[in-house]
């Protein structure tokens, strides 16, 4: 099996990035809106900055994109807690790329990040993805009524959550 890194996203990247967005359209949609035009892609890089956001890249050791993890929203002093957004690059769907790609942030959001929790918000019919966090370690919580505004509607989420001690 292929190995792969995890690394940050930078303005270098746009033309790989937006490419494998658009080629993997069908599998983010209606899922997921990731950055898709040069405009997106700049205010990306930028949120990226931010104390309160990290983003990984998921590359293959040739440096092919495989994915791309979000840690956002993330609370520091007694919660230590953040979110985890995710989407794939089509053609390296179900190959478990992504899956050594959430084990290395999962090391770099509990050991030098310093967090204690992080949680997925998925729409109850993406399967593939509930599959990927159930196969991953992480439990279910529960169902998020209107929880998230995405392509112009308000999505139903189920709420996927991982601890330190779970991970460990």
């Amino acid at each position: 099996m292929k190995s792969v890194i995890i690394r940050t996203p930078t303005l270098k990247d746009e033309n790989a990035f937006l490419a494998m967005v658009h080629t993997s359209d069908s599998l983010h949609h209606p899922w997921v809106k990731p950055p898709d035009e040069h405009d997106a892609f700049v205010e990306y890089i930028q949120r990226t900055q931010q104390d309160n956001q990290k983003s990984f890249l998921v590359c293959a050791s040739q440096g092919d994109i495989i994915g791309v993890f979000n840690i956002s929203e993330i609370v520091r002093g007694c919660f230590q807690s953040a979110y985890l957004g995710f989407y794939a690059a089509i053609k390296q769907a179900g190959k478990g790329l992504m899956s050594q790609g959430l084990r290395l942030v999962l090391k770099e959001a509990f050991t030098n990040m310093e967090l204690h929790r992080l949680e997925a918000n998925i729409q109850p019919e993406n399967t593939a993805s509930l599959n990927f966090v159930k196969k991953n370690g992480f439990r279910k919580e529960g169902l998020s009524k209107r929880y998230l505004k995405i392509n112009h509607e308000w999505r139903d989420h189920e709420r996927w959550a991982i601890t330190v001690e779970d991970w460990l």
